[in-house]
């Protein structure tokens, strides 16, 4: 029932395309334990932005999946077909695949760039062939590929060009949104054989790689650990400043309240960081999310 009111509210009334956004929407509402911030994007955004966030979420997730789930040696030929199946449907102007058929028409209504889907592409592709992060800055750039594209795409769907003078204020909020996914997915990405802190900062700290991969704690990995973590939170809260007064101000609040609400179960997770993910109580995320939540009631 909600759907529908969703898709009355952003004008699609093609019954093709009301199927496929209620699709996009049912994957998404499936992703609650696997991301909360996907579904708190979601549950805040404009009745009318909805089903085109829906569309997003479930196409980033989709492409997600294939470099991190399902046996290693099919997950490079996964994401190809994948990223093929994508741009086909771009060419077509649609697809039989309900997930692809809403995201064309997603991008089409807004305008948006292709190359959002690109340097996503580009971010999961370097997740199959992983290697380490040598700096900070290599791991930036992979940050804006792969939390960019729907952040950003999200917010577009949101407030559309308005946004467009404020476009690296919204991408480096993503990178910074990334690097806590980092450090709250550390002892998941690490039984996957990824490490993503940067090998400068762990030398920096005296840290060995090895030991980190092994999963072995030492004290200076609590220093690496506050020092990531310290990465977002002194930035945080001035792009939050920053992005008051733009029509997705209240959103990156919300959004800079969730990170802070990560960082602090980082931190106060000590060694259990390694060993397995970090996810504070859903009620202290109730309470981020509440207020956002409210002032799109009844939808």
């Amino acid at each position: 029932m909600l759907v529908r009111r969703w898709l009355d509210a952003a004008g699609i009334t093609d019954p093709v395309l009301r199927h496929c956004y209620t699709v996009c929407a049912r994957e998404v509402s499936g992703l609650v334990e696997g991301g909360r911030g996907r579904w708190g994007a979601l549950r805040i955004a404009p009745a009318a932005a909805r089903p085109h966030t829906a569309a997003l979420v479930a196409h980033g997730c989709r492409a997600d999946a294939c470099a991190d789930s399902g046996p290693v040696e099919s997950r490079q030929r996964r994401l190809a077909e994948f990223a093929e199946a994508t741009w086909a449907a771009f060419a077509a102007g649609g697809s039989h695949d309900a997930v692809l058929h809403a995201t064309v028409h997603t991008y089409r209504t807004f305008g948006m760039p292709l190359s959002l889907i690109e340097n996503m592409f580009t971010g999961v592709q370097r997740d199959v062939d992983f290697r380490d992060f040598a700096t900070y800055a290599e791991l930036c750039q992979w940050a804006t590929q792969v939390a960019g594209y729907p952040l950003y795409g999200f917010m577009w769907a949101v407030a559309g060009t308005e946004l467009t003078e404020a476009q690296p204020l919204v991408r480096e909020f993503a990178e910074l949104g990334q690097l806590t996914d980092v450090l709250c997915d550390l002892s998941e990405d690490l039984d996957e054989g990824r490490l993503y802190l940067p090998l400068e900062d762990l030398h920096q700290f005296g840290v060995h790689p090895e030991d980190v991969k092994a999963k072995r704690w030492t004290p200076a990995m609590a220093d690496v650990i506050a020092f990531e973590a310290a990465r977002a939170t002194d930035r945080l809260p001035a792009l939050a400043a920053e992005l008051e007064h733009t029509p997705v101000g209240p959103v990156i609040h919300a959004f800079s309240e969730h990170h802070r609400l990560l960082l602090a179960g980082v931190l106060a997770a000590g060694q259990d960081v390694l060993h397995q993910p970090v996810q504070p109580p859903m009620g202290a995320f109730l309470n981020t999310w509440r207020p956002h939540m409210r002032a799109v009631i009844p939808c």
